[in-house]
């Protein structure tokens, strides 16, 4: 979690972490265990890989979390959610063709 302490823009106000992940559009929540990061880039790029193999759209989602509810992963800039499931919002939508938009609401 020292990582997380070092970066000012990941941290804040009373402990809560803004995370992202890569989902299939059809769902929003993000499940204890899941890959999380805190890079909005890293999920951009993984909703278009996993759009364009798919064939399906894939949401990029965001959600502000306790900082004690997600822990390191092997991958480096990947963290695991380990808090109860919990919905997130969709911000960025990729289709089968790569094409990476935003979602206004």
């Amino acid at each position: 979690m020292k990582l997380l302490l070092e970066n000012w823009r990941k941290i804040l106000i009373e402990g809560k972490v803004k995370i992202y992940r890569a989902l299939p559009a059809t769902t929003t929540e993000i499940r204890t265990n899941d890959y999380v990061t805190m890079s909005r880039k890293f999920a951009s790029d993984h909703a278009v890989t996993s759009a364009m193999y798919n064939e399906e759209d894939f949401y990029v989602v965001y959600v502000f979390v306790n900082e004690e509810d997600i822990k390191e992963a092997d991958n480096p800039g990947e963290y695991r959610y380990i808090g109860e499931p919990i919905e997130a919002r969709a911000t960025l939508i990729s289709n089968e063709h790569g094409d990476l938009r935003s979602i206004r609401k």
